[in-house]
């Protein structure tokens, strides 16, 4: 262990150079920038960078870590014109990666998806509501245009219902920190995880786990570039998807390691990144789930008006570098799809 926090002080060093010290690291192959939120379902990402699995690929990966995957992209927007200091791969959830896609006419690609999780994604309601059917007309709270709301219009269809059938509230996910649920406005909220498990401890028999998304949808993170960068830089994707895969397997059979970079990089509590660590699957793939599931968002989104168009969800991913290096993992040409 002593070892693994050497490791992650090293990357510490690298991870906070400002800006312009990272000026390198864009569009020189070799030298790569990854802007990145610090999510523990991102622990491949954290892996290779702190097992020095990049170093191995011949690749020098600055990490810049970000607040969010939207600060992520306009990271990337803001570089697309420079040489130097540009970024070239960011880390963000599947709903932005559709967003960036629609706002840069697919310029915008995801590489692979690294990780996904259901269970993280829960329906906590007070007590007396013990099916989907009692949430008819009942408040529900979430945070609108989110994977969880989402993931809330998928529950509500497999049960016979839309959001026109509840009383849909937007709260951020907090807000179920301070939710009375003997209350008359909201029966339920859909939030992810920690929120959920630090509610039901809070408010303890008043409330239960209603369901999760399990069997309705998932939550992704994904690994995306402009397509200009992957067709400028022949190979690197694919460098950089070696390493991730040592490093999604390393984090899947070394829990202690990501708790400690976890600790280490961001000072985030074990319990925390335990929650995150145990309902993650780790994929570097796109098998027919990850095509169903985009398939049910791109309707969804098109649906809540937050996307323009009608759109094939396979053209949101540039699946040349996953190809290349690990062709068993790519679904087929035309999987079921599930509407």
């Amino acid at each position: 262990m002593a070892r693994m926090s050497r490791r992650v002080a090293a990357v510490l060093s690298v991870a906070i150079l400002l800006w312009a010290g990272a000026a390198r690291a864009g569009h020189e192959d070799g030298r790569v920038l990854v802007v990145a939120p610090p999510l523990a379902r991102a622990d491949a990402l954290w892996m290779a960078a702190a097992r020095g699995f990049f170093k191995d690929e011949g690749l020098s990966v600055t990490v810049r870590w970000v607040s969010s995957g939207r600060e992520a992209l306009q990271a990337l927007n803001q570089s697309r014109d420079k040489q130097a200091g540009a970024v070239a791969f960011v880390v963000v959830g599947e709903m932005l990666a559709l967003d960036a896609w629609q706002s840069t006419e697919g310029e915008f690609a995801v590489v692979a998806p690294l990780a996904r999780d259901a269970d993280g994604y829960v329906v906590v309601a007070r007590a007396t509501v013990r099916s989907p059917e009692a949430l008819r007309a009942a408040g529900i709270a979430t945070q609108l245009g989110s994977t969880a709301a989402w993931v809330l219009g998928e529950y509500l269809r497999a049960h016979g219902m839309s959001e026109r059938d509840v009383a849909l509230k937007h709260e951020p996910p907090e807000a179920i920190l301070s939710w009375d649920p003997t209350g008359p406005d909201i029966a339920a909220f859909v939030v992810r995880e920690p929120y959920a498990t630090r509610a039901l401890q809070k408010n303890g028999d008043a409330v239960h786990r209603l369901a999760t998304a399990k069997g309705y949808a998932h939550g992704y993170l994904v690994l995306g570039a402009s397509r200009q960068y992957l067709r400028e830089h022949a190979g690197v994707a694919e460098r950089l998807l070696r390493a991730l895969d040592r490093g999604r397997r390393h984090a899947a059979e070394h829990r202690d390691d990501v708790i400690a970079f976890a600790r280490d990089m961001f000072g985030t509590e074990p319990a925390v990144v335990d929650v995150d660590y145990a309902a993650t699957e780790r994929l570097l793939g796109v098998d027919p789930t990850v095509v169903s599931d985009m398939r049910n968002l791109v309707h969804w989104m098109k649906e809540a008006g937050l996307l323009g168009a009608p759109a094939d969800p396979r053209t949101l991913f540039e699946l040349g570098p996953l190809r290349a290096t690990f062709p068993e993992r790519l679904a087929a040409d035309d999987p079921p799809t599930t509407r």
